[in-house]
């Protein structure tokens, strides 16, 4: 008779979703804010391990729609920075979707909300 020693290893699964420390962010700019401007930094966190926690952030959903050229997010940090100069009198209110998606196997999604308030 032999004996045959195995090694086991759990791995995680990507059973958990992103989520947003907030679910909406609110940010006041005044609308003569330079182009680059840091407005917001959004956070999810995963309680995955691995990659399965590794979080890319994107933006979407703009209203109004022409938003999407205004604002840009880093996809790694969560950083929120004006693309372009904004105007009271073309929009005093944008919103936008912001998605936090893990690096998983399907990945999953988290969703939160931003809005920028432009101050006369």
């Amino acid at each position: 008779m032999g004996t045959v020693q195995l090694v086991i290893s759990v791995l995680d699964a990507n059973d958990n979703a992103p989520q947003f420390n907030q679910s909406v962010y609110k940010v006041q700019i005044p609308e003569n804010t330079e182009r680059g401007a840091f407005l917001v930094r959004v956070n999810a966190t995963d309680l995955d391990e691995g990659t399965n926690c590794n979080i890319s952030y994107s933006l979407t959903n703009f209203f109004p729609p022409d938003a999407k050229d205004m604002f840009e997010i880093e996809k790694n940090s969560g950083e929120i920075h004006l693309r372009s100069s904004l105007d009271f009198e073309d929009a005093a209110i944008y919103r936008m979707q912001v998605d936090a998606q893990d690096k998983g196997n399907p990945p999953l999604s988290g969703h939160g909300k931003v809005v920028v308030e432009v101050v006369d």
